[in-house]
């Protein structure tokens, strides 16, 4: 691939985004994350997990397991090649498996991993790994059990296949306790990433890939649901110029390159996944507002529908003004580089 001349800067800040994923900081009790993810299918997935690495850099977070719902292995490859990257080899990995949905090759995961100039790959990688990690929604189970009550957030930028077969599982040599017992005794709130309930709603990606577990999900799932829907993530676009300006020739970052390979640069891209986590990570800083309490039904074309009810449980991120959009927008990129 031609490389693209980028602007010159400071080398040393070029390091903002290879900072070791382990805490530097002190913090009580840091957020316990599972992130479920469908990484392959668009960059947003990326940047958003580079935010989550950033936040545990900086001691904001624990990230106890990542989880991939999209049915491709190289999904896992890549992920394991983003913890390497971080310092943080050790976080567990969950997989989908063969009958997980979209598994098609995408187009910036082998593209990245196979990434050769003057025939020397840059980068290392397992790619049989998916045959030794575990199932999605057992490795949750697993997770879950070991936490303590209430202690757990969970972050879902992808289909809802791996929660709804944690929601529907049964006692396992992890737990005693049904999947729905389990989630309400050790999960304290779900941050999703799916619907849209902005003007002109259409069935949304993430909900229309599997709706039957989308519809299980906003149906039987126990805990308070935050939902970031299509419009939030489409009204901020994470800007090309940020990479371009910041990591010049940064090919051999995973998140970078990946960047670079998903569409034809300069491009700015929807940071719907992003908003989610920043949410999840940082809702004492209210970046959004959230709708009054409610619940959320998925009909059977994927179309996410929300009821006010003062004794509901499900929310939804909106936008206040164009103050805020701003002021979001540049927290996100911040958080991606590790600001």
């Amino acid at each position: 691939m031609k490389r693209i001349k980028f602007l010159p800067v400071i080398a040393c800040i070029t390091s903002l985004l290879f900072m070791n994923c382990r805490s530097d900081e002190k913090v009580n009790e840091p957020q316990t994350i599972i992130f479920d993810t469908d990484i392959g299918n668009d960059i947003d997935d990326a940047l958003a997990m580079a935010m989550l690495y950033n936040y545990q850099k900086q001691g904001l977070i624990r990230m106890a397991g990542i989880t991939i719902s999209k049915g491709n292995p190289a999904a896992v490859s890549y992920t394991d090649l983003l913890n390497k990257q971080y310092g943080c080899p050790n976080i567990p990995i969950g997989y989908v498996g063969a009958e997980g949905k979209t598994p098609e090759d995408g187009l910036y995961l082998h593209q990245t991993l196979s990434y050769a100039e003057n025939g020397k790959r840059f980068f290392t990688d397992d790619s049989l790994l998916y045959k030794r990690v575990p199932e999605a929604y057992k490795l949750q189970r697993k997770l879950l059990s070991e936490a303590k009550d209430h202690s757990v957030t969970l972050i879902v930028v992808g289909f809802s296949t791996n929660i709804a077969k944690l929601l529907q599982s049964g006692p396992d040599e992890y737990s005693k306790l049904s999947g729905k017992a389990l989630v309400a005794k050790k999960v304290s709130k779900l941050y999703m990433m799916g619907g849209m309930f902005g003007e002109n709603p259409f069935p949304e990606y993430n909900i229309v890939k599997d709706i039957p577990a989308a519809q299980a999900v906003f149906h039987d799932w126990p805990t308070p649901i935050i939902v970031s829907g299509w419009e939030v993530g489409s009204a901020l676009k994470f800007p090309a110029k940020s990479l371009l300006q910041l990591f010049p020739e940064a090919w051999e970052h995973p998140v970078v390159n990946a960047y670079f390979h998903y569409q034809k640069m300069p491009y700015d891209r929807e940071t719907w996944d992003l908003t989610s986590v920043l949410d999840a990570v940082e809702s004492d800083k209210n970046y959004f507002e959230h709708s009054a309490a409610g619940k959320i039904t998925i009909d059977d074309k994927g179309m996410s529908h929300f009821q006010a009810q003062s004794n509901g449980n499900h929310y939804y991120l909106r936008i206040a003004h164009e103050t805020s959009q701003q002021m979001i927008l540049q927290r996100l990129i911040n958080a991606v580089v590790g600001k």
